[in-house]
């Protein structure tokens, strides 16, 4: 075995090459620590990303005019006070009778009795069909007109304008076709009539153009009326269903971009703050031993005292000077009481009063969020001009 005269005391040298591939390791502990200490404002980002976001999402919704959506969206869902013989004599008249009002009155009314049919449409070159406005003329020309009537026996009402709606999803050639008119067995007889019509190739249009039936049979656009009416009123376009679907989107993106930007916040403030973090690196040499006593689970602090001990005081033989931070002295005083007759503790090593070539060891005692940056790196910078082992134990 290797050994050599320092200090007055035969020394280990395999044990000091040991030491010195030690390594400082964060555990998960550390981390969970860090997310601890800074829960408030990993929180607080999400919160606040949370109420900026859905915010501005419900703001601009309500904020949005149908004037101003493109093409095939939605009609304005608003609540019908048309009574049924205001219906049946609104439904005789040309859509270019109506006034605005007028329109959107009758569109609230046909509604509950809507049927929807999906289907996907693209041009002879395979390219699918994005026009929403050639879409309306397809299906609401003289041809479709008088085809539906000759099915039905009787003219047509409300106008096909109204009768058959189409709505363009995502510009994908997908679209969506509302049959309706004045009650639900009307709306599906019309819509089992314009599938004929697709079927038997009686749109001329759609004659050198693909059409596909994405659904089968037509499904009513509202399953529940009474759903529709507590979700809508005459001065808000904002339904309950937006506001659940803005809500979950949100919570889910607040969550996942709160958190990251509050842990950069709180990697930042710790990066700026003065005090060491659970996530700080003591390391400043190879042969730094670094021992982090906060990564124990499940202990008290009577049996992290006696570990803690037992790590400064051991080998007993060593002559060593403890350093620490003046903030810290108080919380480590029932420790100091307890250290060996040949350890001697200072608060800064500017102080220490033993001839420093009879010194065997370094021990560098730290508070997480209370030992200071500034105290440990200059203890550091003192200590870079002695050839001594240095030992940092983490509380």
């Amino acid at each position: 075995m290797m050994i050599r005269y320092f200090g007055g005391k035969f020394l280990d040298l395999s044990k000091i090459v040991r030491s010195k591939m030690m390594k400082d390791k964060l555990s998960a502990k550390d981390f969970r620590d860090f997310f601890k200490n800074n829960f408030k404002i990993i929180l607080g980002s999400i919160i606040l990303l949370f109420i900026s976001i859905t915010g501005y999402a419900i703001y601009n919704y309500g904020k949005t005019d149908d004037s101003e959506m493109p093409d095939g969206a939605s009609v304005e869902i608003t609540k019908s006070n048309l009574s049924k013989e205001k219906y049946e004599e609104l439904a005789e008249w040309p859509l270019e009778l109506y006034s605005d009002g007028q329109i959107r009155q009758m569109q609230a009314h046909l509604l509950p009795y809507a049927y929807k049919l999906t289907i996907y449409a693209e041009h002879e070159n395979n390219e699918p069909i994005a026009n929403t406005t050639f879409m309306r003329e397809v299906f609401r020309n003289k041809e479709v007109l008088k085809f539906i009537e000759s099915r039905l026996g009787e003219k047509l009402t409300p106008a096909i304008e109204l009768a058959v709606h189409i709505e363009n999803l995502g510009n994908s050639g997908v679209y969506e076709l509302h049959f309706q008119r004045g009650t639900r067995e009307e709306s599906l007889e019309l819509g089992h009539i314009l599938i004929d019509a697709i079927e038997e190739n009686k749109i001329p249009v759609l004659n050198n153009k693909t059409v596909d039936l994405i659904d089968q049979e037509p499904e009513p656009v509202l399953l529940d009326y009474s759903e529709y009416e507590e979700g809508t009123s005459n001065d808000s376009k904002i339904s309950s269903k937006v506001i659940l679907k803005v809500l979950a989107f949100t919570s889910i993106f607040s969550i996942v971009l709160g958190l990251i930007i509050g842990i950069f916040l709180a990697l930042f403030r710790a990066v700026l703050s003065k005090n060491i973090s659970p996530l700080y690196d003591y390391a400043r040499e190879e042969s730094d031993k670094i021992i982090r006593l906060n990564h124990f689970k499940s202990i008290d602090a009577k049996s992290k005292i006696d570990k803690g001990l037992n790590n400064i005081n051991q080998p007993l033989a060593y002559k060593k000077i403890i350093l620490l931070d003046a903030s810290t002295e108080k919380e480590l005083k029932e420790i100091l009481s307890k250290l060996s007759s040949n350890n001697s503790y200072y608060t800064d090593f500017s102080l220490v009063q033993e001839k420093v070539e009879k010194v065997d060891e370094i021990v560098i005692l730290t508070l997480v969020n209370k030992t200071t940056k500034n105290w440990y790196n200059n203890q550091r910078v003192q200590l870079n001009g002695y050839d001594l082992p240095i030992k940092i134990i983490q509380f």
